[in-house]
């Protein structure tokens, strides 16, 4: 517990230097890439950080994407290809994420609050059991896992 809250300390005080040495509006992408390679929880207290700070966060751990308000496409692929569990911290998903996600484990698509046409039919592809994890299925999905549950 007390390594959590001298972590969270550090991070701050990291963020703090950049900011009070730099000017909060001259912190240059480097040295934000090198503090979120060292902390990835750091990306949670910058506005709009760029998608090279995006992807060092996410390249140190898949988690970082939770802190990160809206990612980019590109942060959101390297987060569900690292691990598809992270698909369940972004709040609005990128198609090219969903269809990552499920082609790696099909029920994954439970997690996706509203899984495209095309996630859905990429997880019934993989296996016709995921129509069972999606809430509003798509017709199309539907046929899909129909045709696949009688070549079985």
């Amino acid at each position: 517990m007390y390594r959590k809250i001298i972590n969270g300390i550090t991070a701050g005080l990291m963020m703090l230097a950049l900011t009070e040495c730099l000017g909060a509006s001259e912190v240059n992408t480097e040295k934000l890439v090198a503090a979120v390679s060292q902390n990835y929880r750091l990306i949670g207290t910058m506005d709009n950080p760029s998608n090279e700070v995006q992807l060092a966060a996410v390249n140190q751990n898949y988690i970082a994407i939770k802190y990160i308000r809206n990612p980019s496409k590109e942060a959101q692929l390297a987060a569900v290809n690292q691990n598809q569990y992270a698909i369940q911290y972004i709040q609005n998903p990128s198609e090219e994420a969903q269809v990552a996600a499920v082609k790696q484990s099909y029920f994954i698509i439970q997690h996706i609050e509203n899984p495209s046409k095309k996630a859905q039919i990429a997880a019934v592809k993989e296996s016709y059991f995921a129509i069972r994890y999606i809430k509003n299925p798509d017709v199309e999905a539907i046929k899909i896992a129909q045709a696949k549950m009688i070549e079985k």
